[in-house]
């Protein structure tokens, strides 16, 4: 399964909000497969399983049979690739690669609160306090 690597940090924070109950309901469906049995992911910095369901999403054609995504990705895909980067960057793991989701799990207990502040910030759920509480327990 791919996953991007901001989505590392949103679905452990995620709680059953969003921004549509189609997009609610694909996320709860991922976090219950991978939290279901040791998924290998490949993380990734395009558009993963998680994305599918996101109004921001640019497909192209989406009244046909042939849509896709847009090359541009998401309408923010620019701010989301820095959050990807800064992902991977704190939990030292490469787009590309497959992990075990319970060595990718491992590696969220070594990020503080200094670390999850400078790249959630400018998230527009941080205010909300989901990610932090359930990654560094504040």
């Amino acid at each position: 399964m791919q996953i991007r690597a901001h989505h590392i940090f949103c679905i452990q924070g995620f709680i059953g909000k969003g921004y549509s109950e189609q997009f609610i309901d694909n996320m709860e469906n991922i976090i219950e497969k991978i939290n279901s049995c040791n998924l290998l992911i490949e993380v990734t910095n395009t558009p993963d399983c998680i994305c599918t369901a996101c109004p921001k999403l640019k497909i192209i054609d989406s009244q046909s049979e042939n849509a896709k995504i847009s090359p541009i990705g998401c309408e923010v895909e620019t701010k989301v690739k820095m959050l990807d980067r800064k992902v991977a960057d704190s939990l030292g793991i490469d787009f590309g690669k497959h992990y075990l989701y319970s060595e990718i799990l491992k590696k969220l207990k070594y990020i503080d609160e200094e670390k999850f502040d400078n790249i959630c910030s400018e998230c527009q759920w941080y205010s909300l306090g989901y990610c932090k509480k359930r990654i560094i327990g504040i």
